[in-house]
């Protein structure tokens, strides 16, 4: 009897059932959890909930019943002695049998919970016992109606109603509406208990007909699994919510009925009589109908919404599905022992309505068909547009995705179209409860597919996940976002979905967190930069702190391609439209924002210091090495001979990857922030020149030129501020000096030479002196060098594609003479007067001020020029030093240097003061 080939009740089942059952359960716990929270939390309605955890419930019970079957490790097959020895034959050999008891356990279970049902814990006892007919009768002198009235005889309401007293009748009419509803419920105990109560124990005796036949110390089987809790709930539910067919049903009423068949039969033939005489009440021709599985007796009772009615067809195919199984099982054990009923050989197919072995000789097949059947028959319509805010919308949106998971139990394909109902749930204004379901469903399809049939099978369901990481993105960066990714789990929650989507959107999703979480502002950021120079975190470098480390623990391999798509994504290097400077293209992005930019710096200094943890602790060394090495597509830089010396591969891989990767990285985003805007630049400078990343930096053998040249870029733009603030200061010194004032009585009074205002118009001169000469030669030291600005250097690395690195440079070229020459120079025009009246405006666009400057604001400038008679040696000086660099000419663009020489033109040879 061990041979399942030869076993006609074998039909297999879903393997790594308790893998599956563990990973439903977080879900499960999580929606729970959900549908216990207060309605006014905002979390979603409270049928949206309950549907969402209904779903959660069916799936746990589909495979539950799997994972019984796998925990069951000391069952052994035996002879059908009993029925009940049989039917833990039929549990743990067929397939088909479990999976219908599992879904009618949770329609059972469902009735009793949801929040339209009836919550009343216990049934009010009647007197159903017929006890004023019988006082009435007994007050018109009857006889007793124990000896001699057989209108008191349990059919008696049916042969005679109209001797019965009306409330007598309405009593039972109560009785059996209740009884039904434990029925349907799957509350046998409670059933049986009401009926008992009510006076009819004859009720009593009738629906224990239905428990199958069990030995005296049988026992049951142990399939108890792990996390006690939502095993105990499970349990609890197959205990309360059962029938006939399970072995956990109660049985401290009988130890079954041996001729249970016979009765069942019995059941059978009253209700088929009553169908015909339409004498029976129609709720107690349903209950002769359940108990017979009868189709025609059970289903006019059954309602109309898609659950009742999915419960009734149901529990008739099982009814049948049990009787053919009992049947096959005993020819194949040769069995004589369990009951048969007497005109067996003539109605052999009776109880297994169109199972019988006549009608559907494959058995697994036919059981498919009738389920795929039911469920046309139940929902024969498409859903309409989804109306969250509406309960029966709802109830009807998880109906045909409940439907669709009852059809996959046995057509594994249609798990799909769950997901293309899913997908169609998420458009403009679904609520984040759906979201969140739909990606944890595709989590659990996706994970389960991968597990029975591999990497080959498993479903593109990153659209669905991304809508909710994006979801959990938006929540998490929001005016909470230190409670939500410092204080809180949304960080791990956020990477937890991102697991199982492409690498690439992975890191499209992490990058999108990043930006998030630094839309603060660049005050913010270079604040945060400040405070991590000096060895602080605030608690947003905290938050990214923890981004990074997160990811680095999750994905090791992939940290370095992270960000580069981090500082592609920033940079915008796929759009087509280029920034122009001047009406020349300036390789920088029109749609790249310097703020990104600023915040991208920080991020790279947060990932630096996270990078030298990880390598300290080298558990992840080897993974994100072997990435750095998939992300250049070639060897990295073989370690110096320090780290040879030394011995330590930790160093090796630091330095491969600061010279690889974020130096390069550091250098392309300061390079298009410096083009963009350098007035945002230049405050990042002191906490990057103060910053672990760029001492690591410049201590180690990488190249830096590049990072230098922006260094001085920045340097030169400081100096050119220092510049500005001088002759700003100048030229209000220089104004007071120059206003009227009245003469006093007496010598004393008036001011002499080198006081006063003119004495700080003076020393305000030399300052402003002082700074020009260090802004044109900090600038002439640079151009005199062989090397080009921002050369690119062999064997280095760069994101930014050739022709944006040269339009780079010719653009932040351009800048070095607009801020260090032209800004200096242009106030002289043909025009001397012209010009001192234009270049307030210039200054004020420079300056970011509105408040108008008098053209005597130049004079401290100009008699600078003519106290020194050099004016002439300084234009020669300056201009040969450009024209005699060894590339600034050749770096700028025609357009470029064709502005440049008309502005030298502009330039008089001989400047006479006053005009």
């Amino acid at each position: 009897m061990d041979d399942e080939e030869k076993d006609p009740t074998f039909a297999p089942g879903l393997s790594c059932a308790e893998h599956r059952l563990s990973a439903l359960k977080p879900y499960a716990h999580l929606a729970w959890e959900e549908c216990k929270a207060p309605a006014e939390d905002g979390s979603g309605s409270a049928q949206l909930r309950w549907e969402i955890f209904s779903t959660w419930m069916l799936l746990l019970c589909l495979h539950h019943t799997e994972a019984e079957r796998e925990r069951c490790e000391r069952w052994q097959c035996q002879a059908w002695t009993t029925e009940e020895k049989a039917m833990r034959h039929l549990f743990m050999r067929n397939y088909h049998l479990r999976a219908l008891q599992a879904i009618l356990r949770w329609l059972r279970w469902a009735h009793r919970w949801a929040p339209q049902a009836d919550r009343k814990e216990e049934f009010p006892a009647y007197t159903a016992s017929y006890e004023r007919t019988r006082r009435a009768q007994q007050l018109r002198r009857l006889p007793s109606p124990v000896q001699a009235c057989s209108v008191l005889h349990p059919d008696g309401p049916l042969q005679h109603s109209q001797m019965f007293e009306p409330a007598d009748l309405e009593d039972e009419r109560q009785l059996v509406a209740d009884l039904w509803i434990c029925l349907r419920r799957g509350e046998l105990s409670k059933g049986l208990k009401l009926c008992a109560e009510s006076g009819q124990a004859w009720r009593t005796a009738l629906l224990q007909g239905m428990l199958p036949f069990a030995e005296a110390d049988g026992q049951d089987l142990e399939t108890v699994g792990p996390d006690e809790e939502t095993e105990e709930m499970l349990a609890l539910m197959k205990e309360e919510h059962t029938d006939w067919t399970e072995f956990g049903q109660p049985k401290h009423y009988s130890h079954g009925n041996p001729w249970r068949r016979l009765w069942k039969e019995q059941c059978f033939d009253a209700a088929a009589r009553n169908l015909q005489c339409g004498a029976m009440d129609l709720c107690e021709l349903s209950i002769y109908g359940f108990c017979s599985g009868n189709y025609d007796a059970l289903m006019p009772y059954c309602g109309t919404s898609w659950a009742d009615r999915c419960w009734g067809e149901l529990h008739c195919l099982k009814e049948w599905l049990v009787e053919r199984l009992l049947d096959d099982g005993r020819v194949w054990c040769n069995e004589e022992s369990l009951c048969t009923s007497e005109d067996e050989d003539r109605h052999p197919s009776k109880l297994c309505g169109r199972l019988a072995s006549g009608l559907s000789p494959e058995l697994g097949r036919a059981v498919s068909e009738e389920v795929q059947q039911i469920l046309l028959r139940v929902l024969p319509r498409s859903p309409g547009d989804a109306r969250w805010e509406v309960p029966e919308s709802v109830s009807e949106q998880f109906a045909f995705l409940q439907a669709l998971l009852i059809e996959s139990a046995w057509i594994p394909e249609r798990g799909q179209a769950a997901l293309d109902l899913l997908r169609g749930w998420l458009g403009e204004g679904a609520p984040f409860l759906v979201k969140q379901f739909a990606s944890y469903f595709a989590l659990w399809q996706r994970e389960m597919l991968q597990v029975s049939k591999g990497t080959e099978a498993m479903p593109e369901v990153d659209d669905i996940i991304l809508e909710h990481v994006q979801e959990l993105i938006v929540a998490a960066s929001g005016s909470h976002w230190p409670e939500q990714c410092l204080h809180g789990k949304a960080v791990e929650i956020i990477l937890e979905h991102c697991v199982v989507l492409q690498p690439q959107l992975r890191r499209e999703a992490f990058a999108e967190l990043l930006l998030r979480l630094g839309s603060a502002g660049p005050k913010a950021t270079i604040a945060c930069a400040v405070a991590l120079a000096r060895g602080e975190f605030t608690a947003q470098a905290q938050v990214m702190k923890r981004c990074f480390s997160t990811f680095w623990s999750r994905f090791p391999d992939e940290v370095f391609a992270m960000m580069a798509g981090l500082v592609h994504r920033v940079l915008k290097l796929d759009e087509p439209q280029e920034a122009r400077l001047e009406e020349v293209p300036a390789g920088a992005r029109e749609q790249a924002h310097a703020e990104d930019m600023v915040h991208l710096v920080l991020c790279l200094l947060i990932f630096w210091t996270i990078a030298r943890d990880k390598a300290a602790e080298g558990d992840t060394v080897e993974q994100a090495q072997e990435g750095l090495r998939s992300l250049l597509g070639e060897e990295v830089q073989a370690p110096g001979l320090l780290e040879i010396l030394a011995g330590d591969p930790r160093q090796a891989f630091l330095r491969s990857a600061l010279s690889s990767a974020i130096v390069p990285l550091l250098t392309d985003t300061l390079l298009c922030l410096c083009v963009k805007d350098p007035g945002l630049a230049l405050p990042m400078l002191p906490p990057l020149q103060a910053s672990v990343l760029w001492t690591d930096a410049f201590n180690s053998a990488s190249a830096t030129a590049n990072l230098s040249d922006l260094e001085w870029f920045l340097l030169l733009y400081v100096k050119h501020s220092t510049w500005r603030d001088a002759f700003q200061e100048a030229s209000a010194q220089h104004a007071l000096a120059l206003k009227p004032t009245l003469m006093r009585y007496g010598a004393a009074v008036q001011p002499g030479p080198g006081s006063g205002h003119t004495a700080e118009a003076e020393k305000a001169a030399e300052e402003n002196k002082v700074a020009r000469e260090a802004l044109l030669d900090w600038a002439q030291d640079r151009l005199a060098r062989p090397r080009a600005l921002l050369e690119p250097q062999p064997r280095s690395q760069t994101a930014l594609p050739e022709e944006h690195v040269q339009n780079l440079r010719k653009a932040l070229a351009w800048r070095t003479l607009q801020f260090q020459i032209l800004k200096v120079l242009a106030f002289f025009p043909a025009s001397p007067m012209s010009h001192l009246c234009q270049f307030p405006n210039e200054l004020n666009k420079m300056t970011g001020e509105r408040t108008p400057t008098p053209v005597h604001a130049l004079l401290p400038l100009i008699e600078c020029f003519e106290a020194e008679l050099d004016l002439q040696g300084a234009m020669q000086d300056l201009f040969v030093a450009i024209d005699e660099s060894p590339w600034m000419l050749k770096m700028l663009d025609q357009r470029h240097a064709r502005s440049l020489l008309l502005r030298v033109a502009r330039i008089p040879m001989s400047f006479e003061w006053p005009p």
